[in-house]
């Protein structure tokens, strides 16, 4: 990865060497911080600008843009990472594409809004409204997603860890489209933006024409502090829903830092721990004790977050708890054998070389890499990853503490067990 811009102060570019792919990649995303008090508007503005531009006022101009440009793919959308609220603009185009006129289309959808007396037309923003009110509330449809979501709020509790990125539909009523244009223009005007590129090298000159759109604004902030959370004792948390499986997760603070030894020692013990078939919680709980139908340690991005989830019938529970905390106890007690260490390792490595073969995965990292201003490029973090040792790996699960336990139950059943 290769910074264009060292001292521009907020709007900086990245070029990515894509010389073998067959399409080029343009992201342009606003870094926000993630409050409670915005991100509702941040989510809503993601959808009416969705509706059209000053070039492009409507879903058919839109498309017909993208069609002449040899069916690009666009999109505008909300991704959270860590503790910040990313708004995205995103055109993946054919190497047959002028990149100007690829530029020229992204700038239309970032920064030419369609307007109406200083405010978003009411009319739209009150169909956006409605269309995010049904994508909140078909979050949660996906149980496996809504208690990853409910976990993490819970182990982030008095942090922006647990701010939902999506927005809030109990806000939507609030916002006008007077209010939401201000709350754009804040974005416009100050918000810190990060465009990234990944292209042949002989085109990434030209995206210093965001140089000019995006000047001005408050200097970039230099390394933030890691996001600390609040001391407490593990908190158990209950809930149910309509549902026949119980999911149980469980979260666990192991104090890794992002850019350090610290954070590939976590990830080598996700894998060992549950992040994959021949792990020892899939190994342990489903195929030796069959307590689950399935089970899987992950990491948060950005944070030192490890969390097990797993689908269990409700009456095992507390078996399914114990066992996940004898598994993660029995990694700090014992060596891991070198060729299991080896193992882990190779799988995680094998991960991080398909990130060079996709252009939305090589953003991704790189997205990362540049929010937390942490080490630049692929190999150093492979490197890392390589000279993990067995003694880091126990010394990690012995540190890492258990922070929330959540409970998503089935009410039928939860019935019959008070019974």
């Amino acid at each position: 990865m290769y910074s264009l811009e060292r001292n521009i102060p907020r709007c900086r570019i990245y070029w990515l060497d894509g010389k073998k792919f067959k399409t080029n990649l343009f992201v342009l995303l606003f870094d926000l911080p993630l409050r409670r008090e915005t991100a509702t508007k941040t989510a809503l503005l993601a959808e009416v600008l969705r509706e059209g531009c000053k070039p492009y006022p409507d879903a058919r101009t839109l498309a017909v843009a993208a069609e002449e440009m040899y069916g690009a793919l666009w999109d505008i959308s909300i991704v959270k990472k860590g503790d910040r609220q990313l708004l995205l603009f995103s055109l993946e185009a054919a190497k047959a594409v002028d990149v100007e006129d690829a530029m020229g289309f992204l700038k239309a959808i970032s920064s030419e809004p369609l307007i109406e007396n200083e405010a978003f037309p009411q009319e739209v923003v009150t169909r956006r409204k409605e269309i995010l009110a049904r994508r909140l509330a078909a979050l949660k449809d996906d149980k496996r997603e809504y208690a990853r979501r409910r976990c993490l709020e819970e182990v982030g509790k008095d942090t922006p860890l647990e701010i939902s990125a999506d927005g809030y539909a109990e806000d939507l009523d609030q916002i006008d489209g007077k209010e939401l244009y201000n709350h754009y223009r804040q974005i416009i005007e100050s918000g810190t933006v990060k465009v990234f590129f990944c292209g042949d090298e002989r085109e990434k000159r030209k995206l210093t024409l965001f140089r000019k759109i995006f000047d001005g604004g408050e200097p970039l902030s230099n390394m933030r502090d890691a996001e600390i959370l609040p001391k407490h004792e593990p908190v158990f948390v209950k809930e149910q829903a309509n549902m026949e499986q119980a999911r149980l997760v469980l979260a666990f603070d192991t104090k890794a830092e992002w850019g350090k030894r610290s954070y590939a020692t976590m990830l080598v013990l996700n894998q060992l721990f549950g992040g994959d078939p021949d792990s020892l919680l899939f190994q342990n709980l489903r195929e030796r004790d069959g307590l689950c139908y399935d089970i899987k340690s992950y990491t948060y991005p950005l944070t030192g977050l490890l969390f097990v989830q797993t689908g269990i019938k409700v009456q095992d529970a507390k078996k399914s708890a114990v066992g996940i905390l004898k598994a993660l106890e029995e990694l700090g007690e014992n060596a891991v054998e070198p060729k299991k260490l080896q193992q882990a390792k190779t799988a995680l490595l094998r991960q991080c070389n398909t990130i060079a073969d996709q252009p939305w995965s090589m953003v991704d990292f790189s997205v990362e890499q540049v929010l937390m201003e942490g080490e630049r490029g692929l190999d150093p973090f492979m490197h890392r990853i390589e000279n993990v040792t067995a003694e880091e790996v126990c010394r990690m699960a012995n540190r890492s503490k258990l922070r929330t336990i959540y409970l998503l139950s089935g009410q039928e059943v939860a019935k019959n067990e008070a019974k």
